[in-house]
């Protein structure tokens, strides 16, 4: 008879990092911030006694679990860790700027649970995760702007804090949970209120309008799905779920490290819907059921479909089913070339990259090149390109070559380039690469930032072709026209130089806008761009532009034709700028 693996007590730890996918943090950040989470932790749980080393622990990403011993004093977490864990993050605060500091949330709770390597188990452990998203508590920590929310169980406010007046008993209070198909309550302690800090986190804006349903995630999971779907999840191996998660997501969800596939389920199902009303949680679970196939791939399949019928998204579910499958014939590596014009010799250009090898890491580490004269970029980009080849011999991706270019070289012909010239036959890049390029101005711009973002994800759930304007319709301040939400792409006059005198030219407020999407003609107006422009977002809107591009290139070289001017099409500029990959300038190449 074999036995399974033995249930034994033990205190609860969950931690979750407050704000961690707020746009303003860069990879780099996040990357910075989970190292952050667990040397504050380790510190905590030295200092306190309780000893790192003595305990278990999984990452979650955005966050940990811990637990701690049977033989640990519960008292000792209630008092010394809690004490020791704000001292520690005030000390690592103290040294970071705000877009890297840490606010955290912490769950105190212990009951059995099953330890069956790697994963543990326990109604305990789900009630704490439960409790780990009161949004009563995320409020209160985010409106007092400081780095600790303690939330205890019932049973450890009981049986533990209340008994120790050390725990400062009376500096909790409680608050009822509705989350995710549990209810109960808890009881929250913010330590340190009113104490000063040194460096807060991330601000997160507020209002004083009521919160809409707009604004809340909706909870379209009632318990009986919820733990169905637990049950599904819990014990799944994903090789690659970061990019199954992604492909649900979209570009517009901002996605964790995720620990697994209920990991990545959960956070999904704090985003709603965009404009095609397919849940992004129920979307994962359909991109995963495909995956998994057989007997449990269809029951989920049939499960996923019965929801739809009831929302009556079933043909906006087939729609997505369809583009998802499409992106995910193309998995994709990126390689990001900035080329910036000396600042004393305009005619000697300062080159590095940034090459991605594994499709679900960004941002990847800077290489550097160095400055070149103008006549050899060709050749420069050539040898990039050529060296990024040999260290995808062995992938399966496509690839996008992405031009990180200043204003004054925003116009510089890089989609006519050609790579391989040693061999007499240079081969043109557009041939085998989407390319896209992209404003190191707005990416050095971080007040930019938010606007961007917000026209992007305009972008992503509404790539009509509606939403580009023609300059030079109507003598209206372009400014003022672009400050209009509705635009998220703009057909501009071949910009020059900024002007000298008073007054916003074209792409600086295209820019300043946060238009993701820009298009020109060296030599055209934009009039006369019309049925390019037309032709381009004729079969999936805004979205296949760059796809469209590549294939009016291929076709200008005699590969096919098309019912437009491919002379004309083959010089147009098309700025297509993605705020979800942002590189970080200033970090020293390797």
């Amino acid at each position: 008879m074999t036995l399974g693996a033995p249930t034994l007590h033990w205190s609860i730890v969950l931690v979750d990092v407050a704000d961690f996918t707020n746009p303003d943090r860069t990879a780099v950040h996040r990357r910075e911030i989970q190292e952050g989470m667990y040397t504050v932790l380790r510190e905590a749980f030295d200092e306190s006694g309780v000893g790192w080393a003595n305990c278990e622990d999984e990452d979650r990403g955005d966050g940990a679990m811990v637990l701690v011993p049977a033989n640990v004093s519960k008292k000792v977490l209630a008092d010394l860790f809690v004490t020791r864990l704000l001292a520690a993050l005030r000390r690592y605060n103290a040294t970071r700027t705000a877009a890297a500091s840490i606010a955290m949330r912490v769950v105190l709770h212990f009951g059995e649970i099953t330890r069956n390597s790697p994963r543990a188990d326990g109604e305990a452990l789900n009630n704490a995760f439960r409790m780990l998203e009161t949004k009563d508590a995320k409020d209160e920590l985010r409106d007092s702007g400081e780095m600790l929310a303690v939330i205890a169980s019932p049973e450890f406010y009981r049986d533990v804090i209340k008994q120790e007046p050390a725990a400062e008993p009376d500096s909790y209070h409680v608050i009822p949970v509705k989350v995710k198909g549990f209810s109960g309550e808890v009881w929250v302690r913010i330590p340190g209120l009113g104490a000063l800090q040194i460096a807060s986190p991330i601000p997160v804006p507020t209002s004083d309008k009521p919160v809409t349903d707009d604004e809340v995630a909706l909870d379209i999971w009632p318990e009986p799905d919820w733990m169905r779907v637990r049950d599904w999840l819990v014990d799944i191996d994903v090789p690659n779920l970061a990019e199954l998660a992604r492909r649900a997501a979209g570009p517009a969800i901002p996605l964790p490290r995720l620990h697994d596939a209920w990991h990545a389920f959960t956070h999904l199902a704090d985003f709603n819907a965009g404009a095609d009303a397919v849940p992004p949680s129920l979307l994962f679970l359909d991109v995963l059921a495909s995956q998994i196939g057989g007997a449990m791939g269809q029951t989920m399949t049939d499960w996923i479909e019965a929801h739809a019928r009831h929302l009556t998204i079933m043909s906006a579910l087939h729609a997505r089913r369809a583009v998802i499958a499409r992106s995910a014939a193309e998995t994709r590596l990126h390689l990001v070339i900035m080329v910036d014009r000396d600042a004393v010799d305009r005619d000697r250009y300062l080159v590095s990259f940034w090459r991605q090898d594994i499709v679900d890491e960004w941002p990847p580490a800077r290489g550097m090149v160095g400055e070149v004269p103008s006549a050899e970029l060709e050749r420069v980009v050539d040898a990039v390109v050529v060296e990024a080849e040999k260290a995808w011999a062995d992938q399966r991706a496509a690839v996008v070559l992405e031009f990180l270019l200043p204003r004054a070289l925003l116009g510089l012909p890089v989609h006519l380039f050609h790579k391989e010239h040693d061999t007499g036959d240079p081969r043109p890049l557009c041939l085998d690469y989407q390319i896209r390029v992209r404003s190191l101005e707005r990416m050095r711009a971080a007040h930019w930032r938010r606007v961007w973002w917000d026209r992007w994800y305009s972008m992503i759930e509404d790539p009509s072709p509606s939403r580009i304007h023609f300059t030079g319709e109507d003598g209206r301040r372009i400014d003022a026209v672009l400050s209009d939400p509705h635009w998220v792409s703009v057909v501009l006059e071949a910009p020059g130089e900024r002007p000298a005198g008073p007054g916003t030219d074209d792409l600086t407020a295209a820019l300043r806008s946060g238009l993701p999407l820009l298009i020109w003609h060296p030599d055209l107006p934009p009039q006369e761009l019309r049925g390019v422009v037309d032709w381009l977002v004729e079969s999936g809107g805004l979205i296949d532009v760059p796809h469209r591009a590549q294939e009016s290139r291929r076709a200008a070289l005699g590969a096919t034709t098309l019912p437009i001017d491919l002379e004309v099409a083959k010089e147009v500029v098309i700025v297509w700028d993605d705020p979800t990959r942002l590189v970080e300038l200033d970090a020293q190449p390797i």
